[in-house]
């Protein structure tokens, strides 16, 4: 890594080798300098240590810092655009602008993507509003020859649609078209589940968003998933199938596995299939949701707008305080978080949420066993 200007940084000996302190995210490390652009032995175990506390979030150690990343774009001296500029301490990131394959991905990309993953142990989610079948995984060249056909027989935008619709259908083995045929359309949102988690694997992501929105974000539905009669049906189907290759439920010793989060209409998987999903992600925006309803609120994390409210955090640091009657909840986060980057400092609320969300689960360690918290509120 090229060295760039550092401005500085205060690192107290401890916490480079483990991560017990407390103060870490007050560390005046800045993101153009700091570790970022240093490669030596100070900065390798301040990142393995790093990487130790990210491990933390297997089987729910401790709660999370999560956030839908927008504006991808890692090019050039202005830091907004990049991954490896968020803060230090974010667990699991969302990605909003997109997760290009390994074909569509930039240079610039595939560098800043595998830094934040393999140096500072981010998990880096997929999120799809999976509103139809096939939904960002049916290859282009099922539809070529149909734009050909389209040219020379001058067809209209409808009936080329129509014609995409229908080539897709055929594609994933829907080929009856019937929209009652369930288990004919069981049978290809099986083969859709394994195509979306096998693209995981060969794309290097560390997991799946569902944004699952029915009758709000689903402009693109067919019928074969979101607004069809059996569509709870359909959609815990291909949840169960997506199960068997990432989430939870494929790593019954907790080892560490890919992970399966839905956010938006939730209570279809947190009352029929919550065993599959890692978390539930709140969309609690302008609010603090109350999490005492929950079997599980480890699982759950909540979430502000930063498209709304990035200029003054909104109810964020609330949420990073709160803490349900019984338990601990899953995390704090935000949509957009990107837009705190503009903050003076950069980052400004998600660090204070980050510090909170783990101080008040240090403190309800503290009470249920009696000795100081092990957490850490890295930068």
């Amino acid at each position: 890594m090229n060295i760039l200007k550092i401005f500085s940084f205060i690192v107290p000996a401890a916490c480079l080798t483990v991560f017990s302190c407390t103060d870490v995210e007050k560390l005046e490390i800045d993101h153009v300098g700091g570790y970022n652009t240093m490669n030596n032995a100070e900065s390798e175990a301040y990142y393995a240590s790093l990487r130790e506390y990210k491990d933390q979030i297997w089987n729910y150690g401790r709660p999370v810092a999560f956030g839908w990343f927008s504006d991808w774009a890692p090019q050039g001296v202005a830091r907004k655009g990049y991954l490896s500029a968020v803060p230090d301490s974010m667990d699991i990131i969302s990605m909003w602008s997109g997760a290009p394959d390994r074909y569509t991905i930039t240079p610039e990309q595939k560098a800043d993507k595998e830094f934040v993953q393999k140096v500072k142990g981010i998990k880096l989610l997929e999120v799809s509003l999976l509103s139809h079948l096939g939904k960002g995984r049916t290859p282009e060249s099922v539809y070529t020859p149909l734009y050909e056909q389209a040219e020379k027989e001058g067809w209209s935008d409808a009936q080329l649609d129509e014609a995409k619709k229908l080539a897709r259908w055929d594609f994933w083995g829907f080929t009856s078209h019937d929209l009652n045929n369930t288990e004919e359309l069981k049978a290809a949102h099986t083969r859709f589940a394994k195509a979306l988690c096998d693209s995981l694997v060969t794309n290097e992501w560390d997991g799946f968003d569902i944004d699952w929105e029915p009758g709000n974000g689903f402009n693109d539905a067919d019928g074969t998933l979101a607004n069809n009669p059996r569509e709870t049906e359909l959609i815990l189907h291909l949840v169960k199938e997506m199960g068997k290759y990432i989430g939870p439920m494929s790593d019954q010793e907790g080892k560490g596995h890919r992970l399966l989060c839905v956010d938006g209409q939730i209570s279809v998987f947190t009352y029929n299939c919550p065993e599959y999903i890692d978390y539930f992600i709140l969309q609690s925006y302008g609010r603090v949701d109350d999490l005492n309803g929950y079997a599980d609120p480890h699982k759950f994390i909540l979430t502000e707008n930063f498209e709304k409210f990035a200029t003054t955090g909104g109810q964020l640091l609330e949420q990073a305080r709160y803490m349900p009657d019984e338990g601990y909840k899953g995390g704090v986060g935000a949509y957009r978080f990107t837009k705190d980057y503009d903050n003076t400092p950069d980052y400004k609320y998600m660090r204070k949420a980050i510090q909170e969300n783990q101080r008040v689960f240090n403190e309800w360690k503290e009470k249920q066993n009696g000795n100081p918290g092990e957490g850490t509120d890295q930068q």
